[in-house]
């Protein structure tokens, strides 16, 4: 398997993708983690949307699920594919045109592990452990690198901020042990903020920063 990175901005950009991250099980069969609102345009780009069978949400602000409904009823009506969709998708494909939800999906044919996380105020948020190889993070407000997931994880992506709050301090990530510090990878940051998070990423021994359109392996 392997780990390719479609876009790592935060929220509110004026151009790139935003966070979203596609594990390859093999070259015709990815699973997204989070589709926003800029994600469905960067995977027709790529000519990736056949390839990608499982949608795994983390939660369901715009900029990690806002294109989730566009690809499932691209994948459904257009190429007449169904598509497996975990983590927090409930409620969210019923706004779906074209058919019948239920018609649109497929069991989940992946170990996943949704791992309720503290971010939004009346919001359900998910970390991912997928397939025992990726701990994806989504947007937490706490370091998640004390778990049982991060151990076990070949490969860590951790959003981070500048400030705390919402989404944690990378600060936070550098009181971890060493050898889950060594496979994490900090994402979700403003293109701004690129230089000062690699200088912090160096000091606090962090694996490094995801870059768009790069391929992680462990």
């Amino acid at each position: 398997m392997r780990l390719e990175v479609l876009g790592t901005n935060s929220a509110f950009i004026k151009d790139g993708v935003t966070n979203s991250f596609i594990l390859w099980k093999d070259d015709d069969n990815g699973i997204l983690l989070d589709c926003g609102y800029s994600v469905f345009q960067e995977l027709l780009r790529k000519n990736y949307a056949d390839k990608i069978k499982t949608i795994l949400l983390s939660h369901q602000h715009q900029d990690h699920a806002g294109s989730a409904v566009t690809l499932l009823e691209y994948r459904y009506n257009v190429l007449h594919q169904k598509t497996a969709i975990g983590g927090a998708w409930d409620n969210l494909i019923r706004s779906a045109d074209g058919a019948d939800p239920q018609e649109m999906v497929c069991p989940l044919n992946i170990k996943c592990e949704a791992i309720e996380v503290p971010h939004a105020k009346n919001m359900t948020c998910f970390a991912l452990f997928v397939e025992d190889y990726l701990l994806y993070s989504g947007d937490s407000a706490v370091s998640l690198l004390d778990t049982p997931q991060a151990r076990k994880a070949k490969i860590v992506i951790h959003d981070i901020s500048l400030s705390g709050g919402a989404i944690v301090n990378i600060n936070e990530l550098g009181k971890a042990p060493a050898e889950i510090k060594a496979k994490t990878y900090v994402s979700h940051y403003r293109p701004e903020d690129f230089e000062k998070i690699s200088r912090l990423t160096q000091k606090l021994a962090l694996a490094g920063q995801a870059a768009p359109g790069g391929i992680i392996k462990p």
